[in-house]
């Protein structure tokens, strides 16, 4: 190893680079997986659409690419910039709002431009179609932009992956089975974005004045959105201006199929760069300028994109023809241009994200000279030579406009070229890649060549033993993994280890809710164990551990609870006023309430009337779509929410009977309630709990059929039901109802927890549930509901139990 190398190895990598590499791998792992996608769907359709109407299948195609390449980062880049840089509540606030409003806005008028561009190779339903999907595009990535922003990269990752998974099976669907050909293919785009409704951005609804008018007159960030889209408009042209000028050209629709097919295979690069410019540009935007993270992102980028350039340009005819149709014979001598062209367009896309990292809107000046060098390049080797001059124009032009921005950038910024060079892989790269030149004319040995080329690529990219930045991590990541200290995940999905303070938080947390002990701690271990109680919903206990220290804490949640125990009082005196009577679940006024609404059952067919009952009593009404028949919201004015159920269910689908529940059901003062505790203003209950085997199964049922997990405060609520004669019928009533293996290693795990805690080890908190557990108990659940005839439910489960388990388990592995 050289020196120059050693002294660079041994720089640390700060905590937002560690973020910013796993992030692209996640991103890259979801590219990868949307670009294997997106090819094998183009190449079915390939052989379901004849050679015509494939052609305005890829035109379309190009326009949306090109215009969601548009959104893609007007949208989403300018969100998570804002969200990176932001000092404030406020100021996130704003970012989002101001987001949707130029996603709407956007979407509206890139829907009409690609309109009216589609009506000139495709029908006008056709055209349609792609307009909506180019709106529905926009309007979805500020659900992109809020992710990438709050670094959940992972996360991201999935739902991008999620999004092409849905558009494949969508297309092939309406092409296959409804033989809508190039629309359907087309309609597809609109729905595959669908996925990412789910994560909208949420809790930015209002403010102080006229937030929303106040958001659109801030010239800061329209400036900054007007520089983003200006700067990528310009990448998102050069990417696809050569796919729709080659379907509008007056060409033979084989040679036009075969160039659209190549520029297909040959921009996986730039699929890469947009992994890694959207895990850097968080870390980009916080440092402003920083040439050793650029020259990381930089080296992430050519360690995946030059081998896999160098397999595509290479690739022998004999290969080619086993992967596409006859009458795509031009692709091998147009890929050997495309993939070279793709990966300086992947280069050039990482130079415009650098640029707009730091707020460098002046570098659109070169950028639009080579965007003109690019378009006459097209233009001259159209007349040239046809669709293959059109390749070499557009290779040519693409290399000019990436040496001018990399030319500026240098001198500008500084690239942080050592690391990006240092080392054995850049000359590996190079002489693989000269390998398979030399092995085109012999297509099984250069076969296997690429496969080993492609493998050390992926293991270089992806590897988890070796850093792509080629640097050592930060020492108090080395010193945690040397201590064998436990690991947390940081925001972006990514291992990280725990800092000694951290585990002495937790430590001191057992210690104080779960032992009963107060012991001296730091300012810094006190806040420690205060952000991990309230995770577990037992910050009031070390409040009272720590009164003089906590004391705001203390007075929040005794306000807190002062305010359950009312709207508690209130809203079942008015029930029972109507004869309605109900039973309180997850809940004892023995103890706090911090959660922010309280769970009530009513007894079947009274549950419109309890609604009708409570109406003077709640000022809005909500209802989530998948319980919308089960489960209903009350907010009042102020203090807690009641949610009024049917029966004790999740996401629609009972587990405890609601006759059974009632006829076991006890008063408050026959249930073990602490005496006194439950009078306010001298009134007594108007409500009934749970018998102690169902409160244990209800525990035990919201950890497996919601929350997938078992925190703090539902331990010790376990821990007082545990007496031999409740867990046996708790047991037999889990039997009943078809779930009692999954009650039975729910509360194994539990069991194991509470010894680990006694003795006095490390245990994760809230503690996880394993996804075996969580999908054996949909498994066996949803066949008990099927063997009693209950189709309608037990489908319902089966088919929510893996959605669930997946996103739960994403986002347990980023808290």
């Amino acid at each position: 190893m050289s020196s120059a190398e050693s002294v660079t190895r041994r720089t640390p990598v700060l905590p937002d680079e560690v973020t910013a590499v796993h992030g692209a791998r996640w991103i890259a792992t979801a590219a990868v997986a949307v670009g294997v996608l997106n090819y094998a769907y183009a190449l079915v359709l390939t052989r379901l659409l004849d050679v015509a109407d494939y052609a305005v299948f890829a035109a379309g195609q190009g326009l949306l690419v090109c215009t969601a390449a548009i959104a893609v980062v007007t949208v989403p880049w300018m969100l998570a910039q804002a969200l990176a840089r932001a000092r404030s509540e406020a100021e996130r606030a704003e970012a989002v709002r101001f987001a949707v409003v130029t996603g709407v806005a956007g979407g509206l008028l890139a829907a009409l431009v690609v309109a009216l561009v589609s009506v000139q190779f495709a029908s006008m339903e056709t055209a349609l179609v792609i307009a909506a999907s180019t709106f529905l595009i926009y309007v979805t990535r500020v659900s992109a932009g809020w992710l990438q922003g709050t670094e959940r990269l992972r996360t991201l990752g999935v739902v991008t992956t999620a999004e092409a998974v849905l558009k494949t099976a969508v297309g092939l669907l309406f092409v296959a089975a409804l033989g809508l050909g190039e629309t359907g293919a087309l309609a597809a785009f609109g729905i595959g974005v669908l996925p990412f409704l789910i994560y909208r951005p949420r809790g930015f609804r209002g403010g102080r004045g006229r937030p929303w008018l106040e958001t659109t007159a801030n010239r800061g960030l329209w400036r900054r959105a007007v520089g983003v889209a200006s700067l990528q408009g310009v990448v998102a042209l050069m990417a696809a201006v050569d796919v729709i000028l080659v379907a509008m050209l007056p060409t033979d629709r084989a040679e036009a199929a075969s160039y659209q097919a190549a520029v297909m295979l040959g921009r996986v690069p730039l699929f890469l760069a947009g992994a890694v410019s959207i895990a850097f540009l968080p870390a980009l935007s916080r440092r402003r300028a920083d040439a050793p993270l650029v020259g990381d992102a930089l080296r992430m980028y050519l360690t995946m994109a030059v081998p896999l350039s160098a397999v595509a340009a290479t690739a022998p005819g004999s290969v080619l023809t086993r992967v596409f149709p006859s009458g795509y014979g031009e692709v091998g001598v147009l890929l050997s241009l495309t993939a070279v062209t793709g990966l300086a367009l992947g280069a050039l896309a990482l130079l415009v994200t650098f640029c707009q990292a730091v707020n460098d809107y002046a570098c659109l000046k070169p950028l639009l000279v080579g965007l003109s060098v690019y378009v006459a390049g097209l233009a001259y080797g159209w007349t040239a030579h046809g669709v293959v001059g059109m390749a070499v124009g557009g290779l040519v032009g693409t290399l000019v406009a990436m040496l001018l921005l990399a030319v500026r950038h240098a001198r500008v910024h500084g690239f942080g070229l050592r690391r990006v060079l240092l080392g054995p892989r850049p000359l590996l790269v190079l002489a693989l890649a000269g390998g398979l030149v030399l092995l085109r004319a012999f297509p099984v040995a250069w076969f296997c060549v690429a496969v080993v080329v492609t493998g050390l690529a992926l293991r270089w990219f992806f590897g988890r033993h070796s850093d792509p930045t080629g640097r050592d991590p930060a020492p108090d990541a080395r010193e945690a993994r040397s201590s064998g200290a436990p690991g947390r995940r940081p925001a972006g999905g990514t291992a990280a280890a725990v800092p000694p303070d951290e585990e002495r938080s937790v430590r001191l947390l057992v210690d104080a809710v779960w032992h009963g002990r107060t012991r001296p701690a730091t300012d810094a271990e006190l806040a420690g164990a205060l952000a991990v109680a309230r995770r577990n919903q037992v910050e009031g206990v070390l409040a009272r551990t720590y009164p003089d220290r906590l004391a705001a804490t203390r007075d929040e949640v005794a306000a807190a609870t002062a305010l359950f125990r009312r709207n508690l009082f209130e809203s079942t005196r008015l029930l029972r006023s109507e004869g309605i009577p109900t039973v309180l679940i997850k809940a004892d006024l023995s103890g706090d309430y911090v959660y922010g609404n309280f769970d009530l059952v009513v007894p079947y067919g009274r549950w419109e009337q309890a609604q009708e009952a409570l109406a003077g009593w709640y000022v809005r009404r909500e209802r989530y779509w998948l319980e919308r028949s089960s489960k209903v919201l009350l907010d009042p004015v102020s203090g807690p929410a009641a949610h009024l159920h049917t029966a004790v269910s999740w996401f629609g689908v009972p587990v405890v009977p609601t006759d059974r529940l009632f006829a076991r059901a006890l008063p408050v003062d026959g249930a073990g309630t602490t005496p006194g505790v439950a009078l306010v203003n001298g009134s007594r209950p108007d409500w009934l709990v749970p018998c102690p085997a169902d409160r244990l199964r209800i525990w035990l049922a919201h950890a497996l059929f919601q929350n997938l997990t078992l925190d703090l405060s539902e331990l010790l609520a376990l821990r007082a039901l545990l007496s031999p004669d409740t867990v046996a019928e708790a047991h037999r009533e889990a039997a009943r109802e078809g779930w009692a293996s999954g009650s039975g290693r729910a509360l194994e795990a539990a069991l194991a927890a509470m010894a680990r805690l006694d003795r006095g080890e490390p245990v994760p908190l809230p503690l996880p549930l394993s996804v075996g557990t969580s999908l054996r108990v949909g498994a066996e659940h949803s066949g008990h509901l099927l063997g009693q005839g209950r189709v309608r439910v037990a489908a319902r489960e089966a088919s929510l139990r893996v959605p669930l388990v997946v996103a739960k388990h994403v986002r347990r592995s980023e808290s």
